[in-house]
């Protein structure tokens, strides 16, 4: 058992982690909104973003993916948003991330992909994302998380913009970004919120930037710009030095782990990068390396990554609820 303590966790959180906890926030007349996922993201993020930013984005959206000349006039806003229901949030970026990066567009097609689409989009992501805070029920959980599975020499991977796990973690002197002696570095490789972008192209903590740097979601997340103008939060890997530096650190980290446990992350199939990143971890390691699915959709998702990444099944442990898990001890999972 003593040596089973001192085995290093890699934790791995995606929108499923937040939503999972309970992140919400307030509308009108004392409704409350779970924090966006795939099948409510437009609705949630068009509700939030500013008029212009809304106009932007429904119009870009209604001519390249829903086939529309134009956005529909006579119809309510709140209909509207129904309307992109199916819209893939990846395939979006990786049309952009394409168009903006090619050579065959024109600069005017570029410059309003790149100027006012993606502009919109990383705004808006800001002032939708701002809303959800941490609760009464986020603060539960995660407090059962970091009292009974966090170690010291343990690693957090976040795929979330959002600040739910760092704002319901407040008070534990344990986390950071990046790596610091003593402190579990928490790594958010697509981007956060509350990260704005220096004249050196580091990384400077800002909560109050409304455009923060954002990563796309996509298998082009490689794919740089012409170089870093100081205006633009452009969503790719090597369009700022710091967020190499995250996704290089972090793979080192994932290099020493005898687990990995994804909580709230489905392997989304647009996500190539990532997965060419466990596929290395998991190839050069000299043992198995365990690994657990926390998410209600567990067994499609083990099912999938056994085959995908050649896992033997009896290596991946499957959890379907993420309070009851986080109520578990660390010697229960490893």
């Amino acid at each position: 058992m003593a040596t089973n303590n001192k085995r290093k966790i890699v934790w791995v959180l995606g929108a499923g982690a937040s939503r999972g906890v309970g992140a919400v926030t307030s509308v009108q007349h004392g409704g409350k909104i779970r924090i966006p996922m795939q099948i409510d993201f437009w609705d949630t993020l068009l509700r939030f973003a500013t008029a212009r930013n809304r106009k932007i984005i429904e119009a870009f959206l209604f001519k390249y993916f829903k086939g529309y000349k134009k956005t529909p006039p006579k119809v309510h806003p709140s209909e509207r948003r129904k309307y992109f229901g199916d819209v893939s949030v990846e395939e979006v970026f990786t049309f952009l991330s394409e168009r903006i990066s090619t050579v065959t567009i024109s600069p005017q097609l570029r410059t309003y992909y790149q100027d006012q689409v993606w502009e919109a989009l990383i705004e808006s992501i800001s002032s939708t994302f701002k809303r959800f805070k941490s609760n009464s029920q986020t603060l539960a959980i995660y407090r059962d998380f970091s009292k009974n599975h966090l170690k010291s020499r343990d690693a957090i991977i976040s795929f979330n913009y959002d600040l739910v796990l760092e704002l319901s973690l407040r008070k534990i002197d344990w986390y950071y970004y990046g790596l610091k002696k003593k402190k579990i570095p928490i790594f958010k490789p697509h981007g956060s919120i509350n990260w704005g972008i220096k004249s050196d192209e580091t990384i400077k903590i800002d909560k109050n930037t409304t455009k923060p740097i954002i990563v796309a979601p996509t298998h082009l997340k490689f794919i740089g710009l012409n170089g870093f103008d100081g205006n633009h939060a452009s969503g790719y890997l090597n369009s700022n030095k710091s967020i190499s530096e995250i996704w290089k650190n972090m793979e080192k980290q994932m290099d020493g782990a005898k687990a990995i446990v994804f909580i709230g992350y489905s392997f989304p199939d647009a996500d190539l990068y990532f997965s060419s990143v466990l596929r290395t971890v998991l190839t050069k390691s000299q043992t198995q390396v365990k690994i657990i699915i926390v998410n209600p959709d567990s067994l499609r998702i083990s099912e999938k990554i056994c085959n995908r990444f050649a896992i033997k099944r009896e290596n991946v442990q499957n959890h379907f609820d993420i309070k009851s898990f986080c109520k578990l001890q660390r010697t229960d999972i490893i």
